[in-house]
């Protein structure tokens, strides 16, 4: 286990190093991306560029109560952007590594990544033997119809390991092609992550400090086909799509609604599963079976709903976490093939466009924030429409805009508490805390 986290942090950090060495040229000079008004028929070279120079090397992103922070080293050298980039969650130990060549053309864009990922136990987990780790690669390729309206194809491979050799899913691999379209901003990393690459992504408790489409309306949309071709294990079909609007209550006061709709359109049942997913159609999501009849429930005696089905957990949607229902936790105990929420936040200025100066900091901006929301999760179609299966949470929240030099940095914390949700699901740890760096 410690050679496993140290030769994944020494690899890290290797790759960070060497991508900064070798990204000696300097940027070109920077340019304004066009109006959102506007409609060019081609994706333009500033507009291209616009959403990576926004984060200029180095860009730091710290969430709590993870403990995990992010960095990412950028280089643009003409048409060509170089990324590398780091999470790594020091609670834990859990460390991703990922690097990226990203080439714009005129009227397209295409990326090649590489990845590897390694998540370990919960510190209270009495599994200190176990891990997960997901490499592998892509090549995701983007055209811009116009500025507002782009289409998108992903071909992707994961290389699924663990720790717990008994996963159906340990040493399998996940080949799947996505082909996606999105309306409105560039900037939206959610929307960005359903259309295209769903890990490495900046992931903000709140919105309001996201660029939001023509008429203040973001979509996206994408179905994902995994096939059981070459080294492929998987075999399924999944539908994923969200919506954005903000609507304005005075000249200073919105609400940012969310919308995510989530479903596997074909699924495979494993075979040899002891019989025992014939139980979940009560709707239940884990059976605990003391099969050597001490009294005591044993980890290899526990069996869940999603070691039924022949997808990857990591493909299953979640309905709590920072992107979902803020007050119910990200584990699995509320995971599923279909899934909706709404979201909703109110955003209210306590003041704007101020220079209150405390040290270096110059604090420029705070909202108060409100939110609620509401939705369901469940591994059979007619759990969606169970009223008993409903989640409601709600919380308060507070986001601000400070300048620190050349900086701007983005303060969010919410706090967020189910209001109602069946006993299966977990709540969440309350506070969520993020703050995010611009230079």
């Amino acid at each position: 286990m410690a050679r496993t986290r140290i030769s994944a942090a020494f690899a890290a950090i290797l790759t960070f190093a060497t991508l900064a060495v070798a990204q000696t040229e300097p940027p070109a000079p920077p340019t304004q991306p066009p109006p959102p008004t506007g409609t060019p028929s081609v994706l333009s070279d500033a507009a291209s560029g616009a959403y990576e120079r926004r984060e200029s090397l180095p860009s730091v992103n710290i969430y709590l109560p993870e403990g995990q922070a992010s960095i990412r080293l950028r280089k643009l050298i003409r048409n060509v952007l170089f990324e590398s980039q780091i999470d790594y969650e020091f609670v834990n130990g859990d460390i991703s590594t990922f690097l990226r060549y990203k080439y714009y053309a005129r009227n397209y864009t295409y990326r090649i990544a590489v990845f590897d990922s390694i998540e370990f136990p919960d510190l209270a987990s009495d599994d200190d033997q176990s891990f997960e780790r997901v490499r592998g690669g892509l090549l995701l390729v983007g055209v811009p119809k116009n500025y507002n309206n782009r289409y998108f194809g992903l071909l992707q491979n994961d290389r699924l390991t663990f720790g717990d050799v008994n996963r159906p899913d340990d040493k399998k691999n996940n080949i799947y092609v996505k082909l996606g379209y999105q309306y409105g901003t560039q900037f939206d990393e959610r929307m960005n992550a359903i259309v295209g690459e769903q890990r490495g992504r900046i992931t903000p408790v709140l919105t309001a400090f996201r660029e939001i489409g023509p008429q203040r309306t973001g979509f996206a949309a994408a179905v994902t086909k995994s096939a059981q071709v070459w080294t492929g294990d998987y075999s399924y079909t999944k539908l994923e799509m969200e919506g954005l609007h903000r609507f304005d209550l005075t000249s200073t006061s919105f609400v940012f609604s969310r919308l995510h709709v989530g479903t596997f359109l074909g699924r495979q049942e494993l075979e040899n599963r002891d019989n025992r997913c014939d139980a979940f159609e009560d709707g239940a999501t884990i059976i605990d079976t003391d099969l050597d009849g001490d009294g005591d429930i044993e980890s290899g005696e526990r069996f869940r709903a999603w070691e039924c089905y022949a997808i990857p957990q990591s493909e299953l949607f979640r309905l709590g976490g920072r992107e979902a229902l803020k007050g119910i936790s990200g584990n699995d105990s509320a995971i599923g093939t279909n899934e909706v929420h709404l979201t909703n936040e109110v955003f209210v200025p306590i003041f704007r466009n101020r220079d209150y100066k405390l040290w270096s900091l110059h604090w420029n901006t705070l909202y108060g924030i409100g939110y609620v929301g509401v939705g369901t999760v469940g591994f059979l179609s007619d759990q969606i429409a169970d009223t008993k299966r409903l989640v409601v949470d709600a919380g308060i929240g507070t986001e601000s805009a400070l300048r620190f030099q050349d900086w701007d940095v983005y303060l969010s914390v919410v706090y967020a508490h189910p209001v109602r949700r069946p006993d299966d699901i977990d709540k969440g740890r309350g506070v969520r805390f993020s703050v995010r760096t611009v230079r």
